[in-house]
């Protein structure tokens, strides 16, 4: 729920502004479904911006947001884009028309246009697409968060990455390896190639071995599965080592008995795009793309991300 209130404030906001011209195509989550449909434009107040939607990326949050939504609710799902500047609210501001930037939306990105705080807002990497870009915001700033914000990581450093595979696993294997680390990711074996593309240095397949039975003395672990896999990391942490987790805190209990830091992410604000924009111009993060749908498919492409197991990022394709 700690998402639905901006989306809600916004829609009613772009609702009241806009003219009756001033229209677009979005996604809305109404009466317990997602359809296309025809809807104000937004208008940019100051501090913000408004963006013109290239590409969109799902991530799990944007179904989650759905099933907790109230009945009667009206939202337009999503966080993640790429696109261009179409218009500012703040003429005195950062950014100006005609910039192309990736961005954390403030009240829904599955729409040809979206609105974004100005301090949630990036260059987009010159080295990537508008589709690979669109991937960055959530799961990168996520990852960086993880890995530098809190872990600190260090050259040298043993990281233990649990689905190393998945959005923010996959970008926290690059941070993670930007920064010199000795980088371990559980993973399905099918993603094993992917992950040594990311230069992974060993992949531990979760279905047929226990990597507390085979770890120790590792610095940093990051939880991007579930709890039970926390719980179960509290071995493997060498003591003043930290496990960070995007699904929540593991038992302080537990924590202070082993003699390690345990930790949560937080949410991605997009105020870190900037330094992961930086890296993926030097070579050192891409977005992997496991599929892509137009905007119309984003029921598809949601119910897809809800069955799990992708290597890599769903894509919306907004624009050309």
């Amino acid at each position: 729920m700690r998402y639905l209130a901006p989306t809600l404030f916004l829609w009613c906001c772009a609702a009241s502004v806009a003219s009756g011209a001033e229209t677009m195509h979005a996604v809305v989550f109404s009466d317990g479904s997602f359809q296309l449909q025809t809807v104000p434009k937004p208008v940019p107040q100051a501090g913000q911006v408004r963006i013109k939607v290239r590409a969109a990326s799902v991530n799990p949050v944007d179904w989650k947001q759905a099933v907790r939504a109230a009945p009667g609710t009206r939202l337009i799902p999503g966080r993640d884009l790429s696109g261009v500047i179409d218009a500012v609210g703040d003429a005195a501001g950062p950014w100006k028309v005609g910039e192309p930037v990736i961005a954390i939306a403030t009240g829904g990105s599955y729409a040809e246009y979206a609105i974004a705080s100005v301090n949630a807002v990036a260059a987009k990497p010159r080295r990537l697409s508008f589709e690979e870009a669109a991937g960055m915001p959530v799961v990168g700033e996520t990852a960086w968060r993880a890995l530098i914000t809190i872990a600190n990581v260090k050259a040298g450093q043993r990281v233990l990455i649990h689905g190393g595979a998945g959005g923010v696993g996959s970008s926290a294997v690059q941070v993670a390896k930007a920064r010199g680390a000795y980088v371990i990711a559980t993973a399905s074996p099918i993603h094993d190639e992917f992950l040594r593309s990311l230069e992974v240095d060993e992949v531990i397949d979760y279905h047929n071995a226990g990597f507390e039975e085979k770890l120790r003395d590792i610095d940093v672990v990051l939880n991007t599965v579930d709890a039970d896999t926390g719980a179960r990391s509290i071995a493997v942490v060498r003591p003043g080592g930290i496990l960070v987790s995007v699904l929540g805190a593991a038992p302080t209990t537990q924590c202070e008995a082993a003699r390690i830091r345990c930790a949560v992410t937080g949410h991605a604000t997009g105020e870190m795009l900037g330094p992961l924009s930086e890296l993926a111009d030097q070579g050192k993060f891409r977005i992997h793309i496991d599929r892509q749908f137009p905007l119309a498919d984003a029921a598809k492409a949601l119910e897809l991300n809800r069955e799990g197991h992708t290597g890599g990022k769903i894509i919306l394709v907004v624009s050309r």
